[in-house]
């Protein structure tokens, strides 16, 4: 049986994609609630953590302050995806040549996210400011060794488009577990206790699930796969001279940057509009009725995907989030219907049209690997999905300044113009992340004739 018809045990999908339900909390409770943390609205009774900076010829408020931190240590941390990438595709091991970068730095994966939320001083301090830099740094370093390589695993396991787009459906489901626990359990787990008992909840998830996964593939995993024999800099020219995946990377950059606004605003809309304070319960409703509407959409968008193609799909979808997330700046403000009522409905058409952008990602990335070894005879998976990591960590580190800058215009109940701009802006964003995919045309399946057949090069 050739590796392009070898399919993969459905116990094996399972496990691999039970990761996401850690990996999924850890990144969207740190996206819901970290700025929220450091700097919170005055609606919601907590401290601020970190304080106003004067330099003299630079000012900045606590929340613009915190945004540069968070964003600052993304640009900087992402540029380790490509050397992380590019060194577990040229590894060699009795494991093969990405199990070993998994096995050894998920402890400190789960370390270094806990650590986020035991700030050392509980009051606006320039020591919690310099804190909060240093871990998320080590932070965004474990991330990468653990899940880079993991990631990458998906086009060696799994070698055809069905069984790929089976493992991303059980990774979507997953996901969609794991986004339970980082947006609608974390915000009664914090209520309930506080965020750093949170931090420790969600830490223990994603180290166990990631070892979980790692065992499910542990002999499936390739060991014998040829290093791609090409130096750093070298990989990434070839990598970015991918024509697909030059159309494809930018919608994907933009279309997490926009996510990446509209959920580190929730906490403010709900404290400011829905006037719920530090609101972590009703917080947690809104993230629950936008993951119900994902659940309830992906077994159809999966179907839809077999029938007209991953593209059309996810182009499809793209273009839903573009046109919906302006309608964003209505959400509390419609007369006779209550507020709350207006959030869950709001949140719930939101994951509806997102559902598919979350889907397929890594399905086409894996598409782009087989096209990238038609091109050159290496595979290298590890490239590739790190200089995906590396630009959606340039363009999402954006997110919480871009939303800082906004909210800037009015974060309060009596003047609320900030909180409302904030879905434009991030329909904005969504729509030039649609415009750039028009180009992508790989085929569902990529051999050399389907390629030849949709009218490109090998």
């Amino acid at each position: 049986m050739s590796r392009l018809n070898a399919r993969l045990p459905l116990v094996n999908k399972l496990l691999y994609a039970s990761d996401m339900v850690g990996s999924q909390a850890v990144a969207w409770s740190r996206n819901l609630w970290l700025l929220f943390l450091l700097a919170p609205p005055a609606a919601s009774g907590l401290p601020t953590l970190v304080p106003a900076l004067d330099l003299g010829f630079l000012q900045l408020d606590p929340r613009i302050f915190a945004g540069v931190i968070l964003t600052s240590g993304r640009l900087i941390e992402a540029f380790d995806d490509p050397i992380i990438g590019w060194w577990s595709d040229r590894t060699k091991s009795r494991w093969g040549r990405r199990i070993p970068f998994v096995l050894f730095s998920t402890p400190f994966y789960g370390i270094f996210f806990l650590l986020l939320w035991h700030l050392p001083v509980g009051e606006a301090s320039l020591v919690n400011a310099v804190y909060i830099f240093v871990v998320l740094q080590l932070f965004f370093l474990a991330v990468t060794l653990s899940g880079g390589p993991y990631e990458a695993l998906l086009p060696e396991i799994a070698r055809n488009h069905r069984d790929r787009m089976s493992v991303v459906g059980w990774q979507f489901y997953f996901g969609i577990l794991g986004a339970v626990l980082g947006l609608v359990l974390s915000g009664f787990i914090k209520d309930a206790f506080d965020f750093r008992v949170m931090g420790v909840t969600i830490a223990l998830c994603a180290v166990v699930f990631r070892y979980i996964g790692l065992a499910g593939v542990w002999r499936q995993a390739p060991r014998r796969t040829p290093v791609a024999q090409i130096g750093l800099g070298a990989a990434i020219t070839s990598a970015l001279s991918n024509k697909q995946f030059l159309y494809f990377l930018p919608s994907f950059v933009l279309f997490q940057t926009a996510v990446g606004m509209v959920i580190a605003w929730l906490p403010f809309f709900v404290a400011s509009v829905l006037d719920q304070g530090n609101g972590g319960a009703v917080t947690s409703m809104l993230t629950g009725a936008s993951l119900a509407a994902m659940a309830a959409s992906v077994f159809g968008l999966w179907k839809l995907s077999n029938a007209k193609g991953k593209r059309w799909v996810y182009s499809a979808c793209l273009l839903g989030t573009a046109v919906y997330l302006p309608l964003l700046y209505f959400a509390g403000f419609i007369p006779v219907v209550p507020k709350i009522a207006q959030g869950i409905a709001m949140a719930f058409v939101a994951g509806a049209t997102m559902a598919g952008v979350n889907l397929l990602p890594k399905a086409i990335t894996a598409d782009i690997t087989d096209y990238d070894e038609l091109r050159t005879g290496m595979r290298q998976e590890g490239v590739f999905y790190a200089t995906q990591n590396l630009f959606e960590k340039l363009g999402s580190s954006l997110a919480p300044l871009l939303l800082a800058l906004v909210l800037l215009l009015g974060d309060t109940g009596s003047n609320p113009l900030g909180i409302r701009l904030v879905g434009p802006v991030a329909g904005a964003i969504a729509f030039f992340g649609f415009w750039t995919f028009r180009g992508y045309r790989l085929p569902s399946t990529v051999t050399r004739q389907s390629v030849r057949e949709a009218g490109l090069e090998v």
